[in-house]
Parts: C-alpha cells; structure tokens; sequence
C-alpha cells in the first residue's frame, strides 16, 4: 500500500466488499511492479493506492454477469485497453487515457 510518496511501501490487510456483478475476486500468488507503479511511488497519488495491475492467481469469487471464469480457475490479470484507440493502434495499450 502506497499512502506517502517516496517512503517504503507497507503490506496492509484490507477490507473489501465481495466482487460486483461484473468483476472476479482474485487470490493474487504473484504481481508484478511496472514503471506506471513506480511514478506513483515517487510522485504520490491524489490518495493512498494499493500498487500493480499485473499478476497471477486464482479465481476466489465470481461476479454474476461474468463469463468465461469460474472459482478455482487460475487467471492473468493485466491493465484494460480498447484496442481501437491511436496508442492501441500503434501497439502501445498501456498509453490508453480513458480508463
């Protein structure tokens, strides 16, 4: 959990509220850093924020609109792009602005 810029990051057990219809609640086993992760840290964010888009793991909870993961599957988790927009286009999802 980033809660100040540039001071060391802290393991914190948070409290959520199960997945909405739409979303996958995930164990994480693994995750990755990236640079986007990094700016946060050295540059702060407008609130604390819980760090990496990128991991691995497995399927805890389902929402009920969801489609093609069940519990106990295992999943790769990685930022949303449109694929339509210029910096898709060019083969840079990661510069997507409308998230």
């Amino acid at each position: 959990m980033l809660r100040h810029p540039s001071r060391p990051l802290r393991l914190e057990r948070l409290e959520m509220e199960g997945p909405r219809e739409d979303e996958v609640l995930v164990r994480l086993v693994a995750c990755g850093v990236c640079r986007m992760d990094i700016d946060f840290w050295e540059y702060g964010a407008a609130e604390s924020v819980v760090l990496s888009h990128e991991g691995a793991g497995v399927g805890e909870q389902v929402g009920s609109a969801v489609k093609g993961v069940a519990c106990g599957d295992h999943v790769v988790l990685s930022y949303q792009s449109c694929g339509r927009c210029p910096a898709c286009k060019n083969g840079h999802p990661a510069h997507y602005l409308r998230f």
